[in-house]
């Protein structure tokens, strides 16, 4: 299976979560592979996080835009595809997700220096406590299924 951790970015939230759904310990120091890497971002491409210890690969992705829209439109893409069972997108939102778009944004047009990385950890780290809530909560209904 393949679950796709889902924010505006895919440098920030969604791959944050991701990391802590593989390794539970590492996250909140938030010296992750590719954090607020703009061009990786750029790509436009899932970024493979890892494997779980079920075989299942963890991607992060992201949509900058409608992050409920865009789940929908994979959700219905992998039904139609006859792939259902086999990816879960799981959004990841924090109150500050547009202004870290716009950060990006504006990191693109005039070069992403310390600052924006600085910028970036700021506000990831203030909202760590909601991510880790929101992959904890997402665990426990694939536990139940």
């Amino acid at each position: 299976m393949k679950i796709i951790f889902l924010g505006l970015t895919g440098v920030h939230q969604a791959l944050a979560a991701g990391y802590y759904y593989l390794d539970r310990e590492s996250v909140e120091n938030l010296d992750l592979e590719g954090f607020a890497d703009l061009e990786l971002e750029k790509t436009g491409f899932p970024i493979l996080l890892g494997q779980d210890k079920n075989n299942n690969l963890i991607y992060a992705l992201g949509s900058e835009t409608d992050i409920l829209v865009l789940k929908r439109t994979i959700d219905e893409l992998a039904a139609v595809l006859g792939e259902t069972g086999e990816l879960l997108v799981w959004p990841i939102t924090i109150p500050r997700q547009k202004f870290l778009l716009w950060l990006t944004v504006i990191a693109g047009f005039i070069g992403a220096g310390q600052w924006y990385y600085n910028c970036s950890r700021y506000i990831i780290k203030k909202e760590i406590p909601l991510i880790i809530g929101q992959v904890d909560k997402y665990q426990e209904q694939l536990q139940q299924n």
